[in-house]
């Protein structure tokens, strides 16, 4: 069978038409044993038939104090539907835009499936837009980890400021020794407390107390060098959003399915720039600063490359007093490369402002570099 083009392919051609969903008066316990025994994060919550939301696994981790027996209602989100005609780098596109792992598709009003990114991962893994791309062009380089060591409580901080959905386990000696993922953490923060006095057979389940290493999986990984391909045939045939890129048992890179996304979204025709900005979910009156911001950096590198995508993670840290220090995590794709940017200021602008100015210094360095390699090999 020829491999296809993405860009010819529909929503209908790899929506999932076998629909877990959930009721608004159904307790959160029974949705996430749900999620949990089909494999699947998010869940289309219906109200009369009708569809009413979506409910997440990274909404049931984010609440403390979370008890299984509250209704679905409690955590409900709104979520965009397409149509089966939609085109599939469309949903990729909506994918980021809505931060939603999965979409609701719905025909002449009726549910009639979903797709998730799973599907965007398993489309890419048939189509031949990504032959001759390796990992490593890719990738996700010098990956923030967790220790075995750390606690749960820990490792969900951690993602949280990444906005990632699985991070790898190290040891002392920085070896990979698990992956700990937002599936194992829902587990343990929904599951009820244990009345003073008594354990389970995993010891405590405070967590504040419980190790990463009593709940991490063995990690599936490839070398750098891998075929992306190879790589997207062993997350389908594992049913994993995340694989580790390993070098001398230590991991230097990660391919999620939030870069796979991207990757899709990348093959759009559009024209101009597509930006994600992602984490300031409760402070929506900063974004139109921050499109102006990108807006003038972007005149400046339109004239060094073609961008095709800017995403954009930012976390806030809580200082002194009213004092908050911006931490942003950014990756910017043109038409042939992929650039990895980090950048802190106490200014989230300021902190913007110094995380374009270091991407336009690193395009003009690669171009000068090129520049000089093509000089030489014509002298």
């Amino acid at each position: 069978m020829p491999r296809v083009r993405l860009r010819d392919l529909k929503v209908r051609d790899f929506m999932s038409r076998d629909v877990v969903t959930g009721t608004v008066d159904e307790p959160i316990s029974e949705l996430l044993g749900r999620m949990r025994s089909r494999n699947v994060h998010e869940i289309p919550i219906l109200d009369r038939k009708k569809l009413a939301g979506v409910v997440s696994m990274a909404a049931i981790a984010r609440h403390k104090s979370l008890q299984p027996t509250e209704k679905a209602t409690r955590l409900l989100q709104k979520a965009p539907e397409v149509s089966p005609d939609l085109e599939l780098t469309a949903a990729a596109e909506l994918f980021l835009s809505s931060g939603h792992r999965t979409l609701p598709v719905a025909e002449k009003g009726k549910l009639v499936g979903v797709l998730s990114r799973t599907d965007i991962v398993r489309a890419l893994s048939e189509c031949q837009d990504i032959e001759g791309i390796k990992v490593a062009d890719v990738m996700t380089p010098q990956p923030q980890c967790v220790s075995e060591k750390d606690t749960v409580a820990q490792a969900r901080t951690v993602m949280s400021g990444l906005g990632e959905r699985a991070v790898p386990v190290v040891n002392d000696e920085r070896q990979l020794v698990g992956v700990v993922g937002l599936k194992d953490l829902t587990d343990v923060f929904a599951r009820p407390k244990e009345k003073e006095g008594r354990r389970d057979r995993a010891g405590e389940r405070d967590p504040v107390k419980v190790l990463v290493g009593s709940i991490m999986r063995s990690p599936v990984t490839v070398p750098s060098d891998a075929l992306l391909p190879n790589a997207l045939k062993a997350m389908v045939e594992h049913r994993i959003s995340t694989i580790i890129v390993e070098e001398k048992k230590e991991p230097i890179g990660i391919v999620t399915g939030a870069d796979l996304v991207e990757l899709a979204a990348r093959t759009r025709e559009r024209e101009g720039l597509f930006v994600q900005i992602s984490g300031l979910e409760e402070q929506p009156d900063v974004y139109d600063q921050m499109y102006d911001i990108i807006q003038k950096a972007m005149r400046r590198i339109n004239s060094l490359v073609t961008p095709r995508l800017l995403s954009v993670h930012v976390v806030q840290y809580k200082g002194d007093g009213d004092r908050s220090k911006w931490s942003l995590r950014a990756r910017f794709s043109t038409e042939h490369e992929m650039y990895h940017l980090k950048h802190f200021d106490w200014d989230l602008f300021k902190a913007l402002d110094g995380l374009l100015d270091q991407l336009e210094a690193l395009i003009k360095k690669e171009k000068e570099k090129r520049l000089s390699e093509r000089k030489r090999h014509h002298s």
